[in-house]
């Protein structure tokens, strides 16, 4: 059975005005079917930016100048930004390192939940709207139970 994850020799770097940083050097890496892999490291080391890569995330002036990433056996590296966005979500995600402060204060945590689903699975704004009620009802009495128990269930 082929990898899910397959990356091989992946280097990224970032253009500084004055510098270039390598922050992900010569990276490999295979997930097989029905494994999990945690990327640990000390600060700073490019777990952060590894997984950035593969989602194809980079910041600006971000951007990786060699090796290959491939998802169920389709190359990623190089693929437009319309073509990654039908993957993001779908096929692969990334937990952030503190998810938390992501959240846009001037939305409800109801709407910053189900616009993804929305986006990702077609599902009505009729849909959306009431997986973002329901959300911020459970938030509301819950408080950060309701993440745990919510998410959890959309995935």
């Amino acid at each position: 059975m082929a990898p899910v994850l397959q990356i091989t020799d992946l280097s990224t770097h970032i253009q500084l005005t004055k510098s270039v940083v390598q922050a992900v050097g010569n990276v490999d890496l295979t997930i097989e079917p029905g494994e999990a892999l945690g990327l640990v490291g000390e600060s700073g080391c490019g777990k952060s930016m590894t997984g950035l890569s593969i989602m194809g995330l980079l910041p600006p002036g971000g951007a990786i100048v060699g090796g290959s990433i491939q998802l169920d056996g389709r190359e990623l590296v190089g693929l437009s930004d319309a073509e990654l966005r039908d993957i993001r979500g779908n096929d692969i995600a990334m937990i952030f390192q503190d998810p938390l402060t992501s959240l846009d204060p001037t939305k409800t945590i109801g709407y910053q939940v189900a616009e993804p689903v929305r986006l990702h699975t077609g599902a009505s704004k009729a849909v959306s709207s009431r997986l973002s009620d329901s959300f911020n009802s459970l938030a509301a009495c819950a408080g950060s139970v309701a993440w745990v128990v919510l998410i959890e269930h959309l995935a």
